[in-house]
């Protein structure tokens, strides 16, 4: 922010620290494009009176079809620090007015007391047109609403299902606490309808779906994230509990993107990037690849946007990383299906700890839909043998022997790739099919599953050779 702008809202923040509840003010602001270069994120600062028991920050500004997108968040008091916890929610560009009490709040934003103090409302200029952005930001502190304190809905303990299974899941899901159409009940209808066993909700910059209680304990939900950075978005599934979130505020080039992957782990939750060669503004990870990353979406709709994504996946792996590959939906709406793309997972049962641990080692097929049976790939070098996340020795030069049953699968194009590349393929006639491979030294090896138009239907992990 500018500093006459700066000054402009301390003094209204000061003038209303000394009116009783209830408190109204109304700000001035503006933003140019060489505003938005030096901070992406303004922080506009206002005094909540003692006693306040409603809040509610209103914005309004002119999009200029689309030129201008300006996005919002709060702070209550507390240290604008990345990682700070003073966050209380964030809708982007989706709402112009936000109402947090004691008892409830908006859609993307967590309810609880409202400290007296210094607030923060925090505007994100994603887009700001040549001409500048006209910002009025309204603030209405008021001792009305519910006072009762809100209750976080339990969530089911132990296995939804046990034993050992291919689960069926969507990993990147809105909902109306971000910028989806359904909210979290509505959702998790979808998912059982689309024969998905278990969902991760993915909200931008919040995890307040965890407020919903859902009367459904046939679909799995892992409390997610999608960290939605300015230099690319990332998944962190695995959080939980009230207001646990990863904080956003990166910018392309900020080292500090690793402290983002180590926040996760703090958690115990995995760390994702998203759509990385996406061509939405900003949505292309342009971040470096931080170590501990556990996994890299490469579905997508366009043909070569996932090409491109498989490409930047085998450079990783060259490397030596174990990074799994998922896909996803991204789902935010109809009429597109919610399993399309989605993940089988095989984990020993249906629960949140299983299932991230075997997303972890590797245990994943990308598919194209939430129902068709992954291709159960198996290798045999010698006397060992392994599935997808497996590592063989690859003692000798020994052959290797490739079976994958494809019963679902006739007439589509099966390929088998080494290192990334293309080794052998074959059109499914019988099933299983069959390769025979000698690895010319250590690597690494996948099938691709395709339709005759070229359609991807599933690609496996892979199994190692060392």
């Amino acid at each position: 922010m500018r500093p006459a702008l700066a000054l402009l809202a301390v003094a209204a923040g000061a003038a209303a620290a000394a009116t009783p509840v209830p408190a109204r003010r109304t700000m001035a602001l503006r933003y140019t494009p060489e505003d938005a270069r030096a901070g992406r994120y303004q922080y506009v600062p206002f005094d909540v009176p003692e006693g306040t028991t409603r809040l509610n920050v209103e914005y309004r500004y002119d999009r200029l079809g689309g030129a201008n997108v300006v996005d919002l968040g709060l702070m209550e008091p507390g240290p604008l620090d990345l990682g700070t916890r003073a966050m209380r929610g964030w809708t982007g560009g989706e709402r112009w007015s936000v109402t947090l009490t004691p008892h409830a709040a908006t859609p993307g934003y967590w309810p609880g007391p409202l400290p007296a103090g210094r607030w923060h409302a925090m505007l994100g200029l994603y887009k700001v047109a040549e001409a500048g952005v006209d910002v009025e930001l309204r603030v209405e502190a008021a001792r009305d609403g519910d006072t009762r304190p809100f209750t976080l809905p339990a969530r089911p303990a132990g296995a939804l299902r046990a034993g050992p299974a291919w689960y069926s899941g969507g990993l990147h899901l809105h909902t109306v606490h971000s910028d989806g159409t359904l909210t979290v009940a509505q959702l998790v209808e979808a998912a059982r309808e689309a024969g998905l066993d278990f969902v991760a909700i993915t909200d931008h910059n919040n995890t307040a779906h965890q407020l919903e209680a859902v009367d459904d304990a046939s679909v799995l939900r892992i409390v997610g994230e999608e960290v939605t950075t300015p230099g690319g978005h990332a998944n962190v599934w695995g959080l939980g509990g009230e207001r646990d979130v990863v904080d956003f505020r990166v910018l392309p080039g900020d080292g500090r993107v690793a402290e983002l992957v180590a926040a996760a782990h703090a958690r115990g939750a995995l760390f994702a990037i998203n759509h990385p060669t996406s061509e939405c503004l900003a949505c292309d990870w342009t971040h470096p690849v931080p170590e501990g990353v556990d996994a890299i979406e490469v579905s997508n709709l366009r043909h070569d946007a996932q090409a491109r994504a498989v490409a930047l996946w085998d450079r990783l792996l060259r490397q030596g990383r174990r990074i799994t590959a998922v896909g996803t939906s991204d789902w935010h709406r109809g009429p597109l299906p919610i399993g399309t793309a989605s993940v089988r997972v095989w984990a020993p049962e249906l629960s949140e700890r299983a299932v991230l641990d075997a997303i972890k080692a590797g245990r994943v097929v990308v598919m194209a839909d939430g129902r068709t049976p992954p291709p159960v790939l198996t290798a045999r070098c010698g006397a060992s043998s392994g599935a997808v996340g497996d590592t063989l020795p690859a003692r000798g030069g020994c052959r290797v022997s490739v079976e994958a049953p494809l019963a679902h699968y006739r007439g589509a194009r099966v390929e088998l790739s080494w290192n990334g590349e293309p080794v052998a393929a074959a059109t499914v006639q019988a099933t299983p099919v069959r390769f025979d491979w000698k690895p010319p030294g250590p690597g690494y090896l996948r099938v691709h599953v395709s339709a005759a138009d070229g359609a991807p239907l599933a690609l496996t992990n892979p199994i190692y050779f060392r």
